[in-house]
C-alpha cells in the first residue's frame, strides 16, 4: 500500500514522489555508470585490436577470476538496490496500514475502460473509450483503492503523483492515497490492446465538503 501527500501538509504521511525521486537518484547514476563502462570497454577493444592479424587472435575462451569478480559485483549492486527499494516500500506500507480511509473506491480495469465504484454511495463512474467521467476524491483524507482487472493486466497510473499499481485479473491490490487539491491526469501504463492509449482518466481532488455533495448526487452533479 502507498500513501501520498504533499510534504508537510499532513503530519505522519509519506510523499511517494520524494521516495521515488530518492530511488531514482540512485538507480540512474548506477545505470549510466554501467552503460558508460561497457561502451568504453567495447570501444577500447575495437581500437586496440582492430588491426591484429588473424593468426594473433586470442585463443582463451574463459577467465574465471574476472568473470567471478564481475558476477559478485553485479550481485552486490542488485542486492543494494533491492535493499533500498524494499526499505522504502516498507516505510510507505507501514504508514498506509495505519490509515483509516474516509472513502473506499473499487477500481475495475477492463479493455479499455476504468470503472470507479463508490460502494458506500452505491454508484459507479467510468472513464475510457465509452465514459469520460472524473475520479473524484476528497483532498487531505485517506482514500483506499481496491484495484483489480476483469480481463488482462492493466496498470493504474497517476504520473504527477509518481504512483503506479498493476491491476491483475483474479487479484485485488490495495492502495491508500492522500491527495492534495488539484486535477491529476491518469492512464493505463500496461499495454493492453489496440485501444490502450484511450484508457485514460482524470483524478480530481476536491474539498471534503464538495466531495460529499458530489457523492450524494451519485456522481450526476458536475465535479466541483
Amino acid at each position: 500500500m502507498q500513501v501520498w501527500s504533499p510534504v508537510g501538509a499532513i503530519q505522519g504521511l509519506i510523499d511517494t514522489r520524494t521516495e521515488y525521486d530518492h530511488l531514482f537518484s540512485i538507480y540512474v547514476p548506477i545505470a549510466i555508470g554501467v552503460f558508460v563502462l561497457i561502451v568504453v570497454l567495447v570501444l577500447a577493444a575495437v581500437l586496440i585490436y582492430r588491426r591484429r592479424p588473424p593468426e594473433r587472435a586470442a585463443r582463451w575462451h574463459e577467465h574465471n577470476p574476472l568473470e567471478g569478480t564481475y558476477a559478485v559485483l553485479l550481485a552486490c549492486v542488485a542486492g543494494f538496490l533491492l535493499y533500498l527499494t524494499f526499505t522504502a516500500e516498507h516505510k510507505v506500507d507501514t504508514v498506509a496500514n495505519q490509515e483509516h480511509p474516509s472513502v473506499v473506491i473499487r477500481v475495475s480495469a477492463s479493455k479499455w475502460e476504468w470503472a470507479f465504484s463508490y460502494p458506500a454511495y452505491g454508484f459507479t463512474v467510468r472513464s475510457g473509450v465509452v465514459g469520460r467521467q472524473p475520479l473524484v476524491v476528497p483532498a487531505g483524507e485517506a482514500v483506499r483503492f481496491e484495484i483489480t482487472s476483469l480481463d488482462v493486466i492493466h496498470s493504474f497510473w497517476i504520473p504527477a503523483l509518481r504512483y503506479k499499481h498493476d491491476a491483475i485479473p483474479g487479484s485485488t491490490q490495495i492502495a491508500t492515497l492522500v491527495f492534495r487539491r488539484g486535477v491529476f491526469p491518469g492512464q493505463c501504463a500496461e499495454f493492453c490492446g489496440l485501444r490502450h492509449a484511450d484508457m485514460i482518466f482524470t483524478a480530481q481532488a476536491v474539498s471534503p465538503a464538495a466531495f460529499a455533495t458530489w457523492a450524494r448526487s451519485r456522481g450526476t452533479a458536475a465535479a466541483p
